[in-house]
C-alpha cells in the first residue's frame, strides 16, 4: 500500500513562540523542522507528530486531514507521543538531545528542542572512510563515544523509556566529538503496531529480531542490539546484515572475523554480544553493556 506524504508546515507559520524557517526531514511517523525563537533569539528544531497513513495535510494548510477509521489510532499514537516527549523533558543529560517544551496546536503535538550543530555519526563515519582499509574509526574513538550514548541511554532506561531506533543516523556528532542521541522511535513503533498496513518503524540492519515482529518483547535488550549494530558499522562502514535474514544465514559472524586484523578481541567480543539473536543472551540493560565494553 503506498504511504501517504503530508505537506510540511509553511515557511513563516507560527507554532507558540517559534516561526518555522524549513523542514529539515520528514519520515513515516514526524516532520522536524528548524525555528527560531523571537524570545530567545535562538534557533531551535521542532519535531512535529505526523504519522504517515493516519493523516493528510495539503501544502499550505495548517491541520491535517484524518479519516474517521484512522482517528483512534491516530490519537493513540499522539498519547504515546506526548509521554515520550513528557519523558524527554525531564531527563538533563549531555548525550540525550534537550526537549524544552511541548506545544499543542494544529490538532497534533510539537516537541521543541535544542538544534545541535553537527553531524550524524553516519555521515561522520563516511568522512572517515579510506578506500583499501579494513578500520574505518579507531578502537579508542569507538569506545568513548558509545560509552557516552550508554551514559545517557541508563538515564533513558531508568526512566522506563526506549529508544528503539538506535543507528548512526540517531546518534548527533558535535564539534568537539561528543556524541547526542536524538530521535527515539519508542512512541513510533504504537502507530504501527495494530496496523494492517505496516509502516516500517525500526531500519533494517540496526533493529533487533524482535522488533520485526508485531508482538514482539522489546525492552532494553533490543536497545542493545541497536547500539552493537552501530558499533559495527563504525568499525566497517556498512550497515549490519538484517536480523531476519540472518536466521536463514548469519553472515555477522564474518564480518567480525574479518575485522579481527584492526581491533581488539575485547570490543568484537562485546559487539558480538550486543548482536546475539536470541534477546536472553546479550547484555540485559545500558549499565550491563556499559560495564563490559568499559571492562575490555
Amino acid at each position: 500500500m503506498k504511504v501517504q506524504s503530508s505537506a510540511p508546515l509553511p515557511e513563516g507559520a507560527e507554532i507558540g513562540r517559534y516561526r518555522i524557517l524549513q523542514a529539515l526531514s520528514s519520515g513515516g511517523f514526524s516532520i522536524v523542522y528548524l525555528a527560531y525563537s523571537e524570545h530567545s533569539e535562538e534557533c531551535v528544531a521542532i519535531k512535529e507528530y505526523m504519522p504517515a497513513n493516519r493523516a493528510l495535510r495539503r501544502p499550505g494548510d495548517l491541520v491535517p486531514y484524518i479519516r474517521a477509521k484512522d482517528l483512534a489510532p491516530y490519537k493513540y499514537g499522539l498519547a504515546a507521543f506526548f509521554e515520550e516527549a513528557r519523558i524527554l523533558a525531564a531527563i538533563n543529560h549531555p548525550n540525550i538531545v534537550q526537549v524544552l517544551e511541548l506545544v499543542r496546536a494544529n490538532e497534533t503535538i510539537y516537541m521543541v528542542m535544542q538544534f545541535i550543530e553537527g553531524t550524524s555519526l553516519e555521515k561522520y563515519i563516511l568522512n572517515h572512510r579510506v578506500e583499501g582499509r579494513i578500520a574505518v574509526l579507531p578502537e579508542d574513538f569507538i569506545v568513548g563515544v558509545f560509552a557516552r550514548v550508554l551514559d545517557g541511554l541508563q538515564e533513558v532506561h531508568g526512566r522506563k523509556l526506549l529508544h528503539l531506533d538506535l543507528k548512526p543516523t540517531n546518534i548527533f556528532m558535535r564539534p568537539d566529538d561528543v556524541p547526542t542521541l536524538i530521535d527515539f522511535g519508542a512512541a513510533r513503533r504504537t502507530v504501527g503496531r495494530d496496523s494492517a498496513s505496516v509502516i516500517p518503524m525500526f531500519t533494517p540492519g540496526f533493529a533487533a529480531p524482535e522488533a520485526h515482529e508485531r508482538d514482539g518483547a522489546v525492552g532494553a535488550w533490543s536497545d542493545v542490539y541497536g547500539i552493537g549494530a552501530c558499533m559495527l558499522a563504525c568499525m566497517s562502514a556498512r550497515p549490519p546484515q538484517e536480523a531476519t535474514s540472518r536466521a536463514r544465514e548469519d553472515l555477522v559472524p564474518l564480518a567480525l572475523e574479518i575485522l579481527e586484523r584492526s581491533y581488539s578481541p575485547q570490543i568484537l567480543s562485546v559487539t558480538k554480544a550486543c548482536l546475539e539473536l536470541d534477546p536472553r543472551a546479550r547484555p540485559q540493560s545500558a549499565r550491563e553493556l556499559f560495564q563490559r565494553l568499559m571492562a575490555r
